[in-house]
């Protein structure tokens, strides 16, 4: 994590430091633009200049005209082309009827909500959902227009110029030459331009017409838009209004009359009647999801076999009829609430939610803790389908009213029950999701006593919509985790499938973000502060500030944390995969393998960062800018920096030192841990870690104890009593190196007599062993022996001895000590 969390620093630093050299001060979110004084260059014409002063072009041959004219045939045949693949006006205009009808409906619904003196946000907000399913449609056909115009405009032009070029001619042949084949040229080149451009005018006046339908569909879309806006606002505020009786007053029961209950029985048959008008207008769609839901399931029951039991994707492979519904529904849903491509009616979204709501309970009894799904995920569970039965039976507003102030009730009830009962044993997420329930039902009971039962509603439905939101999201989000273990799990590289858990939690922080995103989309939509996800997403992309020119958003803030974290993940994965796979294949030495793989590690960075350095919108071309910089900021302050990065370097490629080898660095000596491009970690016996700057270790001495291999040889320094027989002790010493198994057989050990010492004869015995660590353990053992061995041979171990002789002593200290 720190050697993580300082490479994401210091690729920050760079990317700030490369924003404020490379780019220009026009730079904005739209791109880079000119100077507004630039003046052309020298090679092209100015404005002012005549054409009699341009340059005039050389004359054509006979050979270019006849080469020209020869090559028209195949420019038709590519304008035919052009003409089919652009859009079909007959099949767009055969569409607008029924979009036409669709915006007047809207038109006649916004007017009636007009006249509404109670305005219903549910109810708003739905007719803007089916208003931006409009809006895409008729921006997708005014995309194909435009881009059709564009390319038959570039073609009409390509046509005049030949019109333009049919006039020189003309104008050579007047003034000589073969004039019969240029005439005959002429003719044939004529009829075939003008051909060419009769077609065009008629596709382009086509495709005017229908740019001008659909541009006054818009206009109409615009203003049905604007007033449904201003009615949002307005029903936005009656919410903080007092619109109802208290709950506990008189005049509230009085609402309630027998004919409530028929009301709520004529709701039933009318979602019912709903439903099968839906199911019978899709049956195909009905019975073509049933396959697919069939085969899905099929597919998950089988894949459970291939992956651990310990894995994510078994758990979901124990269910697969409930996950391929969930996975189906909340797709489905997705698709028709976040990216708007279908807009369904309120009672079949509520039906489908209903559905999905039950698949999850289902999947929780395998995926969540029994405590939490029992006393949590069960209670909201029933309150959610109970809540969406009430909004598909078009219950009246009295009962609803009743039933969201009885279940606030018992869910305040239900509040301080968990809370007195598991008091200091739940913690994190679980313990506040159980205070915001508490407190939301709180302030839902408490608005419904006071009459404030607009506000009642709206905190009971966004709470409980953000709540199904949140547990489909939760579960989408471990079902693609399981997926990708899955995944990870059945490629045919070992690597992969011996790392797949770790590879899928990798991807952990990247689906969190996508999946928070989209939670908080709709949360912004739930809590109605935009009526669709369309604006919402506008709304968010167009927050930011400028900081030199550079405005910064929530677009690009979220495109360089998705390009730092892929480049981290990729180098991870690359590295794995040389460590695991590649160089074990060719013998590489442990150092050699971290080498390499600490240089691919860096690579990768470099290569992210130019990839972010292009997101950002930084013109690569003035690099030479931040290179000047560079050179200024080594020379002033970045000297000691670079001079350790090019010291790295050469510790890389050179290899000296390598990870494991024991080297000793003036007083320290120690295991190398890690060969970093600034730094290198030395490791002592002592367990302390050594941070040595690499041009340290460049230009100082450094004694590399293992370069070549770990033996080493250790020197055992005896000394013996004068009078000792020399070669007895030669003996002993000789056999005490050849019993020890730490001793190498080769290079043979040696037994040698030094010198004749002050208090002693001197020996040195010298032995070779395998492993550079086990030296002091091998001298340990050697003395031991030895020691043992002179015991028992009789041989003396002097120490040092001194003789005292006494020039001259004080005669009252000399008759003291002389004995009587």
């Amino acid at each position: 994590m720190k050697k993580n969390g300082r490479s994401i620093c210091i690729l920050v630093i760079f990317s700030t430091f490369f924003l404020s050299c490379c780019l220009p001060s026009s730079v904005s979110c739209a791109g880079v633009t000119e100077p507004a004084g630039t003046l052309p260059t020298d090679g092209a014409p100015k404005k002012n200049e005549t054409p009699a002063r341009q340059q005039e072009s050389p004359p054509l041959t006979l050979v270019d005209i006849n080469q020209h004219i020869n090559e028209l045939p195949k420019r038709l045949i590519d304008l035919k082309q052009i003409l089919e693949d652009t859009v079909d006006v007959d099949a767009v205009r055969s569409r607008l009827p029924a979009m036409e009808k669709r915006i007047e409906d809207f038109s006649w619904q916004v007017n009636r909500e007009k006249s509404n003196p109670s305005l219903s946000y549910s109810q708003l907000a739905e007719i803007a959902a089916g208003l931006d399913v409009i809006k895409r449609r008729l921006q997708k056909f005014q995309d194909q227009v435009t881009r059709s115009l564009d390319s038959l405009s570039a073609q009409d032009k390509s046509w005049q110029e030949e019109k333009t070029l049919l006039k020189e001619w003309k104008r050579q042949a007047g003034r000589g030459g073969s004039e019969q084949l240029v005439l005959a040229g002429k003719k044939k080149f004529f009829t075939t331009v003008n051909g060419a451009l009769k077609q065009l005018e008629a596709h382009l006046f086509t495709l005017i017409e229908l740019s001008r339908e659909l541009a006054s569909l818009d206009a109409r879309l615009y203003s049905i838009n604007t007033e449904l806006k201003y009615l949002i606002d307005d029903a936005r505020g009656v919410r903080f209004e007092q619109t109802s009786p208290s709950i506990f007053s008189k005049s509230f029961y009085r609402r309630i009359q027998p004919d409530l209950v028929r009301s709520v029985g004529h709701g039933i048959i009318r979602a019912v009647h709903q439903l099968g008008r839906f199911f019978r207008s899709q049956i195909g769609d009905v019975f073509l999801s049933f396959i697919l839901v069939l085969v899905f399931a099929t597919g998950i029951s089988r894949s459970g076999r291939l992956v651990e039991h310990s894995n994510r994707w078994f758990s979901f492979s124990r269910r697969p009829v409930a996950t391929s519904i969930f996975v189906f529904l909340s797709l489905f849903l997705l698709a028709t609430t976040v990216f708007s491509a279908r807009h369904l009616a309120t009672g079949i979204e509520g039906l489908l939610s209903i559905i999905t709501i039950a698949m999850i309970i289902r999947l929780s009894g395998i995926l969540v803790d029994s405590g939490l799904r029992s006393y949590l995920l069960l209670p909201m569970a029933f309150v959610l389908i109970l809540s969406h039965l009430l909004q598909l039976f078009h219950v009246p507003a009295a009962l609803v009213h009743l039933y969201i102030f009885l279940i606030s009730s018992f869910g305040v009830l239900w509040y301080l029950n968990i809370v007195f009962r598991y008091r200091g044993k739940l913690s994190g997420g679980n313990l506040l999701l159980l205070h915001l329930a508490g407190l939301f039902s709180t302030g839902i009971a408490v608005a419904e006593i006071a009459g404030y039962s607009a506000i009642a509603i709206y905190l009971f439905r966004s709470f409980l919509y953000s709540v199904i939101a949140a547990l489909d999201f939760w579960f989408l989000f471990l079902f693609t985790q399981g997926l990708l273990e899955l995944f990870f799990y059945r490629v045919p590289l070992r690597v992969l499938k011996k790392n797949s858990n770790i590879l899928a939690k990798q991807c952990v922080p990247v689906l969190s973000l996508f999946y928070i995103a989209l939670f908080f989309l709709v949360s912004l939509v739930n809590w109605q502060i935009y009526p669709t996800i369309d604006d919402a997403a506008v709304s968010l992309a167009n927050i930011g500030f400028s900081v030199g020119g550079f405005k910064i958003t929530p677009g690009y803030i979220l495109a360089v944390l998705l390009v730092v974290y892929v480049s981290f993940f990729l180098s991870k994965m690359l590295q794995a995969l040389l460590l695991q796979e590649v160089l074990p294949r060719y013998g590489a030495e442990i150092g050699v393998q971290l080498s390499i793989t600490r240089l691919v590690h860096y690579a990768v960075l470099v290569v992210g960062f130019l990839v972010l350095l292009r997101v950002l919108g930084v013109q690569l071309n003035k690099l030479a800018i931040l290179g000047g910089a560079l050179g200024v900021g080594i020379g002033f302050g970045l000297q000691a920096i670079v001079n350790n990065f090019a010291s790295g370097l050469i510790l890389l490629f050179e290899r000296p030192l390598k990870v494991g080898d024991m080297i000793q660095v003036g007083a320290d000596m120690g295991e190398v841990k890690k060969l970093g491009l600034r730094a290198t970690v030395v490791r002592t016996f002592d367990n302390a870690d050594i941070v040595i700057p690499n041009s340290d270790l460049i230009t100082g001495q450094v004694t590399n104890w293992t370069f070549a291999d770990r033996h080493i040889r250790v020197k055992v320094p005896v000394g013996v009593a004068y009078g000792t027989d020399i070669a007895k002790v030669l003996e002993i010493l000789q056999g005490c190196a050849e019993n020890n198994p730490m001793v190498l057989n080769q290079p043979k050990a040696r037994a040698l007599f030094l010198a004749f010492g002050d208090s002693s004869l001197d020996f040195e015995l010298r032995v070779w062993i395998a492993e550079f660590t086990d030296r002091r353990q091998a001298l340990s053992e050697l003395n031991q022996d030895i020691d043992s061995e002179f015991s028992s041979a009789g041989i003396e171990i002097p120490f040092p001895q001194s003789d005292l002789h006494l020039r001259s002593v004080d005669a009252g200290i000399l008759k003291k000590v002389r004995p009587v």
